[in-house]
């Protein structure tokens, strides 16, 4: 088996180099997709690009005549953001100032995001997904994904005097007590709509292939990193992860297979995956979700205690940890999907790996953002912290039926 996957996993990365081969020689053709930041912030590129991946059947094609690029600094880890005031020839179908997201310019980067399918993901997700959701996502005007590139051209949320985001800072502090029952009151709503569907059902609106964990791509490629990232997480950051904790790491990555089945089993909901607070914005009176580069089918309670660990500092957290699971319980009855909260609880405490985990595979490969060092390393702390005071490890052995550590 070990020997199948090595197989596997060369085979998954000469596909990767594959497709970096294939742009390259796509350039040469014209038929590759333009992704570089400087080439598509001119107004002839981005009108290609709005006319080949509208998601709106347009009845008159988009002209862009004059387009500037402001100077908004780009904080995504994979991507360059762009914000840009355009003018239009003729009746004018866009607003003034638009969002584009595309991918760095890293070779590296392609390549690693092109194998875990993070970009056409969300160009997927956009595409097909976003309507059908009871929460507002950024208007889409056009995306589409070729070999190891993509694009989305989306409204620009800080035009909208009703939208407020978060930013790093937001992070650190952590939302007011208010904030955190109206993202709770989001969650429960966005997992009642696509609730308990049967396998058929759910791949007609988000196919496996795309699933971060469950996939025959992404589920090698993260089983492999998992394993992997401890170590050099450690060296990192000696003395951040106690004994126990990476004790019961390694213990995870042992029973993977009986981890997947335990965390993906039964009624599952649409999540969005990489809930913390820095993914939502204030709309009005509700919150809405952006960047949608990990959604996948599981467990409302993953969102939720990824949204908590990450955004809280811990001593917050600890003093509201099992009100605010008793209050998405709440809420996914009232929305229609009734869970029993002493089984959420305990996948609560299941699935305070994912954060631990996420956080571990950032910084054992790298930080991809200096700037985010402090927000990553106060992300470790909590996600420990979280681990600690539900007890994982004594969950994970009794899951296990193992003695006592």
């Amino acid at each position: 088996m070990a020997i199948l996957n090595i197989v596997k996993l060369v085979w998954i990365v000469m596909k990767g180099s594959g497709r970096l081969a294939g742009d390259a020689l796509g350039d040469m053709t014209g038929r590759s997709l333009p992704f570089k930041a400087a080439e598509v912030a001119t107004p002839d590129v981005l009108t290609r690009l709005l006319n080949e991946g509208a998601l709106e059947l347009n009845t008159a094609p988009i002209k862009i005549d004059t387009l500037v690029r402001q100077d908004i600094p780009s904080v995504s880890s994979n991507c360059h953001n762009l914000v840009l005031t355009i003018e239009q020839a003729g009746e004018a179908t866009l607003p003034a100032s638009l969002f584009v997201k595309v991918p760095m310019e890293s070779l590296a980067t392609r390549w690693f995001f092109s194998i875990i399918n993070s970009w056409q993901l969300e160009s997927y997700f956009f595409r097909h997904v976003a309507k059908t959701l009871p929460l507002r996502t950024p208007i889409t005007y056009a995306t589409a994904f070729q070999g190891t590139r993509f694009y989305l051209v989306q409204e620009n949320l800080h035009e909208d005097p009703t939208v407020e985001l978060f930013i790093n800072p937001d992070m650190m502090q952590g939302p007011s007590l208010e904030r955190v029952r109206s993202c709770l009151d989001t969650f429960a709503r966005l997992h009642a709509c696509h609730y308990d569907l049967s396998s058929e059902e759910r791949e007609a609106i988000l196919p496996l292939d795309y699933h971060i964990f469950l996939s025959p791509t992404m589920g090698l490629v993260a089983r492999n990193l998992n394993r992997l990232a401890l170590k050099p997480c450690m060296t990192k950051r000696p003395g951040d992860i106690p004994a126990d904790v990476a004790e019961a790491y390694r213990l995870t990555v042992e029973h993977w297979d009986e981890m997947l089945a335990y965390w993906f089993s039964g009624p599952l909901s649409l999540l969005h995956g990489d809930s913390h607070l820095g993914n939502f914005f204030v709309c009005g009176q509700e919150m809405g979700m952006l960047d949608w580069q990990a959604a996948h089918w599981g467990k409302g309670i993953r969102d939720v205690q990824y949204f908590l660990i990450d955004s809280l500092p811990a001593d917050t957290l600890a003093a509201h940890e099992r009100e605010w699971v008793e209050y998405y319980v709440q809420r996914r009855a009232h929305y229609g999907t009734a869970i029993d909260f002493e089984q959420t609880w305990q996948e609560y405490r299941s699935f305070t790996f994912h954060t631990l985990m996420t956080i571990i595979v950032t910084i054992g490969f790298g930080a991809l953002n200096e700037e985010q060092d402090a927000l990553f390393i106060e992300v470790l702390r909590r996600a420990v912290a979280a681990v600690e005071r539900v007890d994982y490890p004594g969950w994970l052995r009794e899951f296990l039926d193992l003695p006592p550590g």
